[in-house]
């Protein structure tokens, strides 16, 4: 009988780990536009769901073209996934925990879709909008656990498990927690009505630190959780380029720490512009594409560790 081995070779998949790259892409565009829904006012844009004004394309206005084009752009972003999950049933049907995974993926992408719709018909609650962004993030955490299993060999959850538990790793599990939080925590300051409450920066006015009612507090609670999450990652970045030698991890390690800095700048952006729209939608869209890369550097760890360990 022939040996199986959890042989690694990255890109050894190349149609699929392009579709997986580029779903990861389109994700972030995604929640970006989502992004722009939200602080131009267009949440509402279409009242009805699935449909926009009963129609596949509606008459549009400003509003309604922004979220009509949103609601599109999820649609490309599933049938990419869709497109993804077949392919690797085809091409990978022995691969169970490929075949898992990427299923996984497409469901929850389909449930992104349907609490996008519960978002609409309840008038845009805070919470559900929340959750919403929450699970468009989790896509973006499936399709990398995709690319991970996807470069591999008969890899099993036991070897990935093994993996996950090397420093690299944890420092990069615990960094994309803490950014993951602290993206949803800001959004949920923006939806309860408190994103814009602190006009200045880092004080949350120009005279005190401290919140003086309960929209303060909160907005206050995403700048703690910001400043804890922005140090912590940007040391896990700093002890990545000084310990490991794959040259992709450090390129996207050296790229994250950019992005860390840029995001500072966008976060004292929001009250210095008055929140301008451009400031407030780049804020998140940064966020998401740390979330992103942390994802993406924390996949080509784990298959860089499984290919030492095989």
């Amino acid at each position: 009988m022939q040996k199986t081995t959890n042989k690694i070779e990255l890109f050894s998949n190349p149609i699929l780990s392009f579709l997986l790259l580029t779903s990861i892409a389109f994700c972030l565009f995604q929640i970006s536009l989502g992004g722009f829904v939200r602080v131009s006012g267009s949440g509402l844009g279409c009242p009805d769901w699935p449909l926009c004004y009963g129609k596949i394309i509606p008459p549009m206005n400003y509003e309604t073209l922004i979220e009509w084009g949103h609601r599109t752009s999820g649609v490309i972003l599933g049938l990419l996934i869709l497109i993804s999950t077949i392919f690797a049933w085809i091409k990978n049907k022995r691969n169970y925990f490929l075949l898992f995974t990427i299923t996984t993926t497409l469901f929850t992408v389909i449930v992104v879709g349907m609490i996008g719709g519960l978002v609409v018909l309840s008038e845009l609650n805070p919470i559900l909008r929340t959750i919403h962004l929450f699970f468009a993030q989790l896509v973006i955490l499936l399709l990398g656990i995709s690319l991970v299993i996807v470069n591999s060999q008969s890899i099993s959850y036991t070897v990935i498990k093994k993996s996950l538990t090397n420093k690299y790793s944890i420092f990069l599990i615990i960094s994309s927690i803490g950014i993951i939080i602290t993206l949803l925590s800001g959004s949920f300051a923006v939806w309860k009505g408190a994103g814009t409450i602190c006009s200045s920066w880092p004080l949350c006015t120009s005279s005190s630190i401290f919140p003086n009612n309960q929209l303060e507090l909160i907005h206050m609670i995403h700048r703690v959780l910001s400043l804890i999450t922005t140090i912590f990652s940007f040391w896990t970045c700093i002890y990545i380029l000084q310990n490991l030698k794959n040259t992709l991890i450090k390129t996207l390690s050296s790229i994250s720490i950019f992005v860390i800095l840029s995001q500072i700048f966008l976060g004292a952006s929001n009250p210095w512009t008055n929140f301008e729209i451009w400031a407030r939608v780049s804020h998140l869209g940064m966020a998401s594409l740390l979330w992103t890369l942390f994802i993406i550097i924390l996949s080509f760890t784990l298959i860089s560790e499984i290919e030492k360990k095989n």
